[in-house]
């Protein structure tokens, strides 16, 4: 597996279908509440239980294909689409390409 981000702090952690290496945390953003992530999915299912936040998470597809549930909906992911799961609301993603999907997360405080 390759190494996403080479600089000093950076750590790998893993979650249910995915690998997740912190971009930055809450307490190194110069904005309260605000952290970013770079993940590599690489579940063919949407794993259960859905996530659910109390900040709003955002997310821009870098590579691969999969799909995505915010709430009931379904949504096409493809690099370069954005999309935003909004505080509360349960959301999930799965591949649908060979490829891992690799996507940049970020959290951003519900006002």
């Amino acid at each position: 597996m390759k190494k996403v981000f080479a600089y000093k702090g950076t750590r790998m952690s893993e979650y249910p279908g995915s690998h997740s290496w912190d971009y930055f945390q809450e307490n190194e953003s110069p904005c309260r509440g605000y952290r970013a992530m770079y993940n590599l999915f690489y579940n063919t299912e949407y794993i259960e239980p859905y996530g659910v936040h109390k900040d709003h998470e955002g997310f821009f597809v870098v590579g691969g294909k999969g799909k995505m549930i915010i709430g009931s909906e379904e949504f096409e992911l493809e690099p370069g689409v954005s999309m935003v799961a909004p505080a509360n609301i349960p959301h999930a993603i799965r591949k649908t390409s060979e490829k891992d999907l690799e996507i940049y997360l970020y959290h951003f405080p519900a006002i």
